[in-house]
């Protein structure tokens, strides 16, 4: 076994089929993916008898860390300031081909890829782990810490009629939603094109960039991205990534998923980081938007 990392074009084809092998996503994703996310990765990969068995990438990100104070789960209220940044790393597509697992590709990568990260800078390595058997590896193997379960939330096609949908993003869009990235404590924080990769994936599903007008003199336009998702029953529901709205945010302001979409809360997104240039812990408030993977 041998590890290292790559950004052949050689090597392009192999890694898109252990992503198709492993995830299923469709081709139409896997483009997206290989053509607009992966060129802005560090790739790692691990070889056995000289095939690629196993593959990674890792996204170099900046997050806000802590602001004077915030709200609690599920959002923290944006501050009017801008919050201080730090950088950290993404952990994005960790797959090994079936019939090469439990030989310690995994492990493999992830340790160079924590090498990696410590000659970048990085304070933090962060991921949201497929499952919880995912995730008892990550703390047993590599000791990462478990934040805080950020409540996702689903709502109707009937809620979302009262929307209004964004075919793009405008520059003002992106402005907006920028700023509430970055004055919202431990977020990540995203370029226009990450926003714009982001909304063409949600687009794929059947979902999309929408506005819902204010309902009272209280309230102000909120801007969210949310994917469709096929229910068991068979019916179609969307899932929120994350929602924005102008800052300052008024005092007396509810968000409307908060009291339309509570009795639809579908999941909960687990987030796990590991200390990588010093051992302060972060808050348990961490939240991880807009990822593609």
């Amino acid at each position: 076994m041998s590890s290292q990392s790559s950004s052949h074009t050689k090597s392009l084809a192999a890694l898109r089929a252990i992503w198709k092998i492993v995830f299923g996503d469709s081709e139409e994703f896997i483009d997206l993916y290989f053509s607009r996310r992966y060129p802005n990765a560090k790739t790692f990969i691990s070889l056995q008898d000289g095939q690629i068995a196993a593959q990674a990438q890792c996204f170099l990100y900046q997050m806000t860390t802590a602001a004077t104070d915030f709200c609690s789960i599920p959002r923290p209220q944006p501050q009017t300031h801008k919050a201080v940044v730090t950088t950290v790393g993404y952990v994005s597509g960790l797959a090994t081909l079936p019939q090469y697992r439990r030989q310690g590709h995994a492990a493999n990568i992830m340790r160079q890829l924590h090498s990696w990260l410590q000659t970048q800078g990085a304070d933090y390595s962060m991921l949201i782990p497929a499952d919880e058997a995912a995730a008892q590896w990550y703390q047993s193997h590599f000791g990462y810490l478990h934040a805080a379960r950020t409540p996702q939330y689903m709502i109707s096609e009937q809620q979302l009629s009262r929307c209004t949908e964004h075919r793009e993003l405008t520059p003002e869009l992106i402005n907006l939603i920028q700023q509430h990235l970055a004055s919202t404590p431990y977020t990540i924080q995203h370029t226009a094109q990450d926003l714009r990769d982001q909304l063409a994936v949600c687009q794929m599903s059947g979902g999309g960039l929408y506005s819902l007008p204010p309902a009272g003199k209280h309230d102000t336009t909120i801007h969210f991205m949310a994917e469709k998702i096929m229910m068991p029953d068979g019916t179609a529901s969307f899932r929120v990534l994350d929602y924005f709205y102008a800052l300052p945010a008024p005092t007396s302001y509810t968000p409307f998923l908060l009291h339309s979409a509570t009795s639809h809360n579908f999941s909960h997104q687990t987030c796990m980081y590991l200390p990588i240039s010093h051992n302060k812990p972060l808050s348990d408030e961490i939240r991880i938007t807009l990822m593609l993977d």
